[in-house]
């Protein structure tokens, strides 16, 4: 999945358009526009990006974490979706850690689609905070995350055998950090 940065230069190139504009313009678009196809369509193209560690720096200069943090909040249920998936895919990288765990409201924002799992909500938006919890997860970052109603929530997604992916996961969640 992480490749060297030398590696990660020699694959974007000399020649390769200025990516930091690109970003900038995606995420001004995102935020002066009303469109909600348009918010899907740019939020879904920045969680792609953040998937790429040569973007990391990029993504933090131009504020795109908060981005996803709130798409959580919105009622649409691709800008969810594309929120946390976005926030799977960057969670790693240090910078971007630290400010996700650093405020509580960001964890409970991200549990509330594992505890209370909104009606609304697609399968893979409750994946994404799954797997946004557990890459998030450390010995500094556990007290935060492991409470007690994350683990109801999973104790009740365990149970959920209409979907499976979601059932097995949320077991092994269990499984690894509350020995359930």
């Amino acid at each position: 999945m992480f490749q060297s940065k030398k590696y990660i230069a020699s694959r974007h190139g000399q020649s390769s358009p200025n990516r930091y504009e690109y970003l900038q313009q995606l995420a001004h678009e995102y935020t002066s526009t009303n469109d909600i196809e348009a918010k899907q369509q740019v939020l879904a193209n920045l969680a792609n990006f953040a998937y790429d560690p040569g973007n990391y720096d990029w993504l933090w200069d131009i504020n795109v974490v908060d981005l996803f943090l709130d798409a959580l909040d919105n009622d649409d249920i691709l800008l969810q979706e594309f929120g946390l998936g976005g926030l799977a895919n960057i969670c790693l990288e240090p910078r971007h850690q630290y400010y996700i765990v650093s405020d509580p409201k960001y964890i409970k924002a991200i549990s509330r689609y594992i505890c209370s799992r909104p009606n609304n909500a697609t399968n893979n938006t409750i994946l994404n905070a799954l797997t946004t919890l557990l890459l998030l997860l450390n010995s500094q970052t556990q007290e935060v995350i492991l409470t007690e109603e994350l683990k109801q929530g999973l104790i009740q997604l365990r149970t959920d055998v209409k979907y499976t992916t979601i059932s097995r996961m949320a077991g092994l969640f269990l499984h690894d950090y509350y020995q359930e």
